[in-house]
């Protein structure tokens, strides 16, 4: 598209140049007319890469919750999400809460391809979590790096991450940084009406260790979808952050629900 209006434009440069020589006033003002249509027409029409195969999703899930520590109790969630070829973006929002402790985390991702290589791709997550399990009040984090999309298929996805990440595990009430290495792999299946999905993140401690205990940790879960009609499923799984050896799984069951959006932007 880009030649194309090239294009435009070297033939229209050449049309106003002739015209110049034969005519004036009234007829010079019609040519420049002529010339600033033919360089705006090819910019309406360029194909944006952007927008490419573009699409909205939104999910969401309710049910009931497990802990060992906690019992039972409530569990909700919340996302959507905008695709295209080269870009990826979503948001969500997911939280488990019992009678004295809660788990809630908010999560913003975004990548898009790197360079021209394909299976390749950058990217950057801001979170914010509370987990009383570990006793933290808010945390505020941050990381970015590349991605290798090892698989993409109609039956799934497996994706290996690197890169850094910061985060403040105080947020309220102190301003200490702490940086990590950060290393995750993921991979999805679909089979029919069942798909299954299983995440790890490692984050590695990089700054100084402040007090007995390092930040170090993983965070894992686990999902097992079955599928009815075209939007509807029901979802059992675990999550667990697991530092400093004191965290239990919490086990969830709900029923979710999948709907695209019409969004063109």
């Amino acid at each position: 598209m880009f030649f194309q209006g090239f294009f435009y434009f070297v033939y229209a440069h050449k049309h106003y140049m002739y015209n110049c020589r034969f005519y004036s006033g009234e007829k010079n003002q019609t040519v420049n007319k002529t010339i600033i249509s033919l360089l705006i027409v090819p910019c309406l029409f360029a194909h944006d890469p952007e927008k490419e195969r573009l699409k909205w999703a939104q999910y969401y899930r309710i049910g009931s919750v497990y802990s060992e520590s906690s019992k039972t109790g409530i569990t909700g969630y919340a996302r959507l999400k905008r695709t295209t070829v080269y870009t990826f973006k979503d948001i969500r929002f997911f939280g488990h809460f019992f009678e004295t402790e809660t788990e809630i985390r908010i999560r913003q991702k975004s990548s898009r391809r790197f360079l021209s290589i394909d299976r390749i791709y950058s990217f950057n997550t801001l979170i914010y979590e509370k987990n009383t399990f570990l006793n933290m009040d808010l945390r505020y984090h941050f990381n970015q790096g590349l991605g290798w999309l090892m698989r993409n298929s109609e039956s799934g996805n497996m994706t290996l991450e690197m890169g850094i990440a910061f985060d403040n595990s105080d947020f309220l009430n102190t301003e200490q940084k702490t940086s990590y290495a950060r290393g995750a792999y993921s991979v999805d299946y679909n089979m029919n009406l069942f798909s299954t999905k299983f995440e790890i993140d490692y984050f590695y401690q990089l700054s100084e260790v402040v007090g007995s205990s390092s930040l170090s940790r993983f965070q894992i879960l686990g999902e097992l979808q079955w599928s009815y009609g075209k939007n509807w499923g029901v979802i059992t799984g675990f999550t667990q952050d697991i530092q400093k050896d004191n965290s239990d799984p919490s086990i969830f069951l709900t029923i979710s629900v999948r709907k695209p959006l019409n969004w063109y932007f």
